[in-house]
Parts: structure tokens; sequence; C-alpha cells
């Protein structure tokens, strides 16, 4: 099942870059306005920069969540939500919440809901908002821990 997720989105990649160099082609020889295509795929490509646990924290700072907040929501340490706050701080060159989310909001709300799971392994775009308890899709973000020990009594 993965696999073929993975496989979807790496093909929806494709045909987003392949369609954006055949508008981008044909708007060459135009007055040099953008198309629609090549915006779209302009937003996306910034959009699929992040990793999901990114997106996760992405839609609850859209919502105005802090640092707890998202720390408690991902089952995470408030040190590992800033590294993925920071995260996207870092991929998108600002240096503040309020700049990264006014740099998405319109990206955000643009891309369409399956281009957007596709994008983020399944994880929707009203995933913050229609959160529920136990969380469906906790699979897609929550830490992996390695809870094996090992036995030196041999």
């Amino acid at each position: 099942m993965q696999m073929t997720t993975q496989l979807d989105r790496i093909e929806w990649k494709l045909d987003q870059i392949i369609g954006a160099l055949m508008a981008k082609a044909h708007d060459a020889s135009t007055s040099g306005e953008v198309s629609p295509m090549e915006t779209q795929v302009h937003l996306e490509s910034v959009l699929h920069k992040f990793t999901t646990k990114q997106h996760v924290a992405l839609q609850m700072l859209m919502r105005g969540a802090d640092n707890q907040g998202i720390a408690d929501r991902m089952g995470v340490s408030i040190n590992t939500a800033k590294v993925h706050v920071r995260g996207m701080f870092r991929k998108l060159n600002v240096n503040s919440r309020a700049q990264l989310i006014h740099r998405l909001h319109r990206e955000f709300d643009e891309i369409d809901d399956n281009g957007y799971m596709m994008m983020t392994g399944g994880l929707p775009k009203d995933w913050d908002a229609n959160f529920i308890e136990p969380d469906p899709f906790a699979r897609l973000y929550a830490e992996k821990r390695n809870d094996t020990t090992t036995d030196t009594t041999q």
C-alpha cells in the first residue's frame, strides 16, 4: 500500500513538471505573463518541500497553535516540534511564523485536496480542522520509537 502511494505521488509530481514545462514553452512566445499551469506548479513546488510532519505542524500553525500544542498533538517533545517549525522556516528562508503563514496561506488554499493528499503521503488538507481522537492519520506523523532492549546477560 505504501509503495503504491509513493508511486502515485511521484507520478503526480512528474505530471506537474511536464505540464509546467509545456506551459512555459508555450508562454515563451507570448507577452511574458505566467500561465495558470505554471503558477499552480510553482505554488505546489513550495508545499512539496515539506515532510508530512511539517505539513502537520503547518496546518496547526495556520490555526494559531503554539509549539506546545504541536508537540502534544504529535506526541513529541516541544524541542522536536520546534525542529519541525524551524525546518519550514529554513526551507522557505523566512524568520517568523507570520512570514511562513503569509507565504503559504494562498498556496495551501489553492491546491486541490487530492493533490495535497498525494503530496503529504495521505494527510488531508482539513486534518487539523477536523481532528478527532484517536487520530486515524497518526501513523503518518507519529514518532517511530525503537523500544527493544539489548540483553547483555548472555
